[in-house]
């Protein structure tokens, strides 16, 4: 997709955390929006209506009745923002944040945002208080196509830079409970956001790890496996493409190597749990797979 964004109204809604009714109620007493109209009257909204209304939204949960804000200049609108997001910004206010600043392609503003966070909450914090519900927000887009291809290369890499420096800055210090764990996404698997995380997580716990990132080409694992030896095998299913072949080498491969343990987690994980070897186990949520790296 190319060209100009333009959102539905359920798509403002996710986004500005507004429901459908109350836009329209907003835009036919006070004006707020200008929608453009298809030729069946359906509403569409541009990026600059989005990153209006999450303003007016963020306005009125701080107290701030749709009456009054109605009346504000464009102008005075920004300046309170501005000085809500500054003064102590909340979860919330920081996912609203990183939404505008992707939306406006706002490398400095976005990551001024996990900065702060991070300072103030710490990185572990900062993943899942900021950027996974970021990314749940806008997951939805991104699978309708309702966001900028663009949009997502610009904060996937961002994010990404972000973790791989957090890795980077880890002081390991293995030692006799250190396990050997093996990251990878299988073939046609290509958001490795969440394995960078987990392989974060495992360092801060002293684990000896080996990152193979993603897209790994099936012939590729096991001559790995039998070179490292790991103790445990980890990756993420999240792509519905290709689901079987991946299910089938990793179900494969763990019958090929009963006494490494391979753990999947992901949206697509579920796949691979029926008529899976016993050493093969999947995760339901993102706390179990942090939980599973803290009592290694």
């Amino acid at each position: 997709m190319s060209g100009v964004v333009n959102y539905a109204i359920s798509e403002l809604a996710q986004l500005s955390g507004i429901k459908p009714h109350t836009i329209r109620m907003w835009e036919q007493r006070y004006g707020i929006l200008k929608p453009k109209r298809t030729e069946t009257k359906i509403r569409t909204y541009t990026d600059k209506d989005l990153r209006f209304l999450m303003n007016i939204a963020l306005l009125n949960r701080q107290g701030y009745k749709i009456s009054k804000i109605a009346e504000l200049e464009n102008e005075v609108i920004n300046n309170l923002v501005t000085q809500i997001e500054q003064s102590d910004p909340s979860f919330e206010i920081l996912v609203d944040q990183l939404t505008k600043n992707m939306i406006s392609f706002d490398e400095i503003g976005f990551e001024r945002t996990i900065n702060t966070s991070v300072l103030r909450n710490g990185f572990k914090d900062t993943m899942l208080q900021v950027i996974y519900p970021f990314l749940e927000k806008i997951g939805l887009l991104w699978i309708t196509g309702h966001i900028n291809p663009a949009q997502e290369h610009f904060v996937s890499n961002l994010i990404r830079q972000k973790i791989i420096v957090a890795i980077d800055g880890q002081n390991l210090q293995w030692g006799p409970g250190s396990k050997k764990i093996l990251l990878f996404l299988p073939a046609h698997e290509l958001h490795e956001l969440s394995l960078l995380f987990f392989t974060y997580n495992l360092k801060t716990q002293n684990h000896h790890t080996i990152y193979l990132g993603a897209n790994l080409p099936n012939a590729d694992l096991q001559p790995v496996i039998d070179v490292y030896q790991p103790d445990y095998v980890f990756t993420v299913l999240t792509s519905t493409l290709y689901i079987k072949n991946s299910v089938n080498l990793l179900q494969q491969t763990a019958k090929n190597n009963p006494k490494i343990n391979f753990k999947i987690a992901g949206m697509q994980a579920h796949h691979a749990a029926k008529g899976a070897p016993k050493n093969l186990t999947t995760f339901q949520s993102l706390p179990d797979v942090l939980k599973f790296g803290q009592n290694l």
